[in-house]
């Protein structure tokens, strides 16, 4: 299927032509969870409505900023499957992949926000919550982790890292005046629904809905608004930073 051509305000058309884009950018935003997956719960929050609030405006952002085509794996309330999410990145060969989360722990104080690109995991914490995340897959982690050991010999895997220090910078630089956020860390761990994403991609979780500051501020407009932006500029960063040969 052929991309389509779209007509960009003169700083987003100047943004394409100094980076080597010969096309729009695709990007895929994926809110996790949705339908009868709800995600995590507290105190009456739901990770997929939260996920899927931040990704409309990530979605807006995405474009206003970089002039990129985006497209939600899911724009409702609908339950879709880990491989079928991959299906909708890779429908159109999509340039980048990001998918959002909320975090959550037994503790309550448990607090910050992290960025994830697909690797081995981090730590035993990381390895916990791609458990969580990976839920319903029918695929083992001993399968992921072969096709993994293949692909962080990848370009897409080298890049993905250097999008999620550029995100990571992004946020910090706008969370922590704004909001006094400054707990924001990169990470890797096997998620099964980066595996499939045949693209840069990573998952952000934009914090714990089960810190009650934190849940309370996720919930909030203006702060899905500023955490979106900064994603959105973490994102045009790494693309203004990459080599123009117009190819991702």
């Amino acid at each position: 299927m052929p991309r389509k051509r779209l007509f960009f305000s003169l700083p987003v058309l100047f943004f394409l032509v100094g980076t080597g884009f010969a096309e729009t950018p695709i990007i895929v935003v994926d809110p996790g969870h949705g339908g009868k997956d709800p995600g995590a719960v507290s105190r009456g929050l739901k990770e997929k409505e939260i996920a899927l609030a931040i990704a409309k405006r990530l979605v807006s952002s995405l474009k206003q900023k970089i002039g990129a085509e985006v497209r939600l794996t899911r724009s409702g309330d609908r339950f879709i499957s880990l491989e079928g999410r991959d299906r909708v990145a890779n429908a159109d060969s999509c340039d980048l992949f990001i998918s959002i989360h909320t975090n959550a722990s037994r503790r309550s104080d448990a607090e910050g926000m992290e960025v994830y690109y697909l690797n081995k995991a981090t730590d035993r914490a990381a390895q916990k919550l791609a458990r969580r995340e990976n839920q319903g897959d029918p695929r083992k982690e001993k399968e992921v982790g072969v096709i993994v050991s293949d692909l962080i010999q990848t370009a897409a895997t080298e890049e993905s890292a250097e999008l999620a220090r550029r995100v990571q910078q992004s946020l910090q630089q706008r969370l922590k005046k704004k909001h006094g956020i400054d707990s924001i860390r990169v990470k890797t761990a096997l998620f099964y629904v980066l595996v499939g994403a045949k693209c840069p991609s990573l998952l952000i979780e934009t914090g714990f809905i089960t810190n009650p500051r934190e849940g309370r501020r996720l919930k909030k407009g203006f702060f899905q608004k500023d955490l979106a932006d900064a994603i959105a500029e973490g994102v045009l960063e790494h693309l203004k930073a990459r080599p123009s040969d117009g190819n991702l």
